[in-house]
Order: structure tokens, then C-alpha cells, then sequence
């Protein structure tokens, strides 16, 4: 979203998508009503709202799950999340490699509490729960394994 200093919001992409809507419809209209052959400004113009069409999409807002994952990477976080490690013996899930802040406030939601809940997991019910694929989902459930190994 573009801001325009006072708090107030305005998409960028709306006034983009108006401006391919009129040059597809002058293309249109030029094609069908004119008398005479303009070929070239027919093709001018469809391929200005394509253009116009393209900017607006790539400037449209991200959608919320895109922000929360932006949000959620703050540098802030990950050092509360290392503190925490550190100052627990105890394993926590972002000591499990490939699990990061954000992953293990999201399997705690799906209610994986604990690095011996990942462990206990099949990949399969992992991946569905966790909207991942089977192969990552195996991948932190051998290396929950390994941690709990580590630790004992």
C-alpha cells in the first residue's frame, strides 16, 4: 500500500487496473467503429493494458497470511526466542534445525507443544497439519529426534 503521509491507505493498484480497463476498451473500440484500418493502435493499446493489468497485479496487497510472515521475522523475535533457549535446559522447538520462530508459533497452533510432540509425529498427519510437504515434514521429525538424542 502506498501511504500518503496522514495515516490514510490508498491502493496502488486500483487506479492501474482502471487505466487497463480504458486502453482495452478503446482497443476494442477502435477496432470494431473505425472506418479505417488502425491495426497498430489496436495492438498499441491491448499491449498497454496488458502492461498496466501486470504493474497493477505485481503492486496489489499482500494477502494476510504473506504480512503475518513478514511481521512475524522481526529480528526482535528471534533474539527473545534465543534468550529463551538459553535460559531453559530444556529443548524448545527452535532448537529443532530447519524450525525457526515463526514455524514453531505455528505448530504450537496446530498443538505441537514440544520438541517430543514433533518426535512423536508421523510425516504424513505432519505435513497436512502443518500445510508442508511430507519430505520436510520428515526432515524436522528426524532432526526432533536427533535433538532429543543430543540432549540425553
Amino acid at each position: 500500500m502506498v501511504s500518503l503521509g496522514d495515516n490514510s491507505k490508498m491502493r496502488a493498484d486500483i487506479p492501474l487496473y482502471i487505466i487497463a480497463i480504458m486502453c482495452f476498451g478503446l482497443a476494442v473500440g477502435l477496432h470494431f467503429y473505425s472506418s479505417e484500418p488502425a491495426q497498430a493502435y489496436t495492438v498499441i493499446l491491448a499491449v498497454l493494458g496488458a502492461i498496466f493489468a501486470g504493474v497493477g497485479y505485481s503492486m496489489r496487497p499482500k494477502s494476510t497470511i504473506e504480512t503475518e510472515a513478514i511481521t512475524m521475522e522481526k529480528p526482535e523475535v528471534r533474539e527473545e526466542a534465543t534468550a529463551k533457549a538459553e535460559a531453559k535446559p530444556s529443548l524448545e522447538l527452535i532448537d529443532v534445525k530447519g524450525i525457526g520462530p515463526k514455524r514453531a508459533e505455528r505448530l504450537k497452533k496446530i498443538g505441537i507443544q514440544s520438541v517430543e510432540d514433533l518426535a512423536k509425529e508421523s510425516s504424513e498427519e505432519l505435513s497436512k497439519k502443518a500445510k508442508v510437504s511430507t519430505k520436510i515434514a520428515d526432515k524436522w521429525i528426524k532432526a526432533a529426534k536427533e535433538a532429543l538424542k543430543e540432549e540425553e
